[in-house]
């Protein structure tokens, strides 16, 4: 663990880290959790993982700008991917029973208006694209701007877009003002619009179980962490109206051939997920 802040930044012009002793949600008090470990294999750093006590929301201090995520995310560094991200190929086609916005992707549902946040490499956008709609989405990282409508910050979005479905599957664990993002994304909302969205259960039973050696608790690629009080207040601050609030370990159905796959699909059935699955309308 030798290594600053300053290696951390890889040459990133602006302001880089600020500390974040206050809540990023609710503005709430906080305490010191445990310790939470950069992912970068060459590039160790011991960060704090902050619990709000109002909101129960959990972050790391000191905290990234956006600007120096979006620099690490264009770049590729292993400090926001880890390790083989950038080589791993995406799967093909998932049957659309088995996504959260499966509704959207059947074939009775017409096409309409489509937005991603963090396209990753694309497997849902693609289908989208497949299924006729009009897809727009943001994707820092250049693998995902290959894609027809994908733009590498919300600033390049037409102004005149907005969307019926709106997609942020694994995203706001990544940025540093999930709030703030939240709220541009409500500005793209029609007043039907869908908000499909997953992040990390700061409370499940593996984050309380594991500590610092969670899986889901990987700086500087998640730097935010969520209660349900926490999702719940960030919603209704950026107006949107939660419909749905569930946990998941996002395991497939498979059939229970030993004492790993039991537990996994227990974990499933019980509400042990140490993900969030949220579906909100408007406002």
């Amino acid at each position: 663990m030798n290594s600053t802040l300053t290696d951390l930044a890889e040459s990133y012009a602006g302001e880089a880290f600020v500390p974040a002793q206050s809540c990023p949600i609710c503005a709430g008090p906080s305490r010191v959790a445990h310790a939470a470990f950069n992912i970068h294999p060459d590039k160790g750093y011991r960060f704090d993982l902050r619990i709000c006590r109002k909101c129960g929301h959990g972050w790391i201090d000191p905290m990234p700008t956006q600007g120096l995520l979006n620099h690490l995310y264009h770049r590729a560094s292993h400090s926001v991917l880890g390790v083989g991200w950038s080589e791993y190929e995406a799967p093909g086609l998932t049957p659309p029973g088995q996504l959260v916005c499966a509704r959207e992707l059947y074939p009775a549902s017409a096409p309409r208006r489509y937005f991603e946040l963090g396209l990753g490499k694309g497997q849902l956008y693609r289908q989208f694209l497949q299924n006729g709609w009009d897809c727009c989405g943001v994707e820092p990282g250049a693998w995902g701007q290959k894609f027809p409508g994908a733009y590498a910050d919300f600033s390049l979005v037409p102004k005149e877009f907005t969307a019926d479905v709106i997609v942020a599957l694994d995203v706001l664990e990544h940025i540093s003002n999930p709030l703030a993002t939240l709220r541009q994304l409500r500005k793209l909302a029609c007043p039907d619009t869908r908000l499909y969205a997953a992040m990390p259960n700061r409370v499940s039973l593996r984050a309380i179980v594991y500590r610092q050696h969670w899986r889901m608790l990987r700086p500087l690629g998640h730097v935010n962490y969520w209660s349900r009080r926490s999702v719940t207040i960030a919603l209704a601050e950026s107006g949107f109206a939660l419909k749905e609030l569930r946990k998941t370990d996002l395991w497939e159905p498979l059939p229970i051939r030993n004492l790993r796959s039991a537990a996994k699909a227990a974990i499933e059935l019980l509400g042990f997920g140490d993900q969030w699955i949220v579906i909100a309308g408007v406002s």
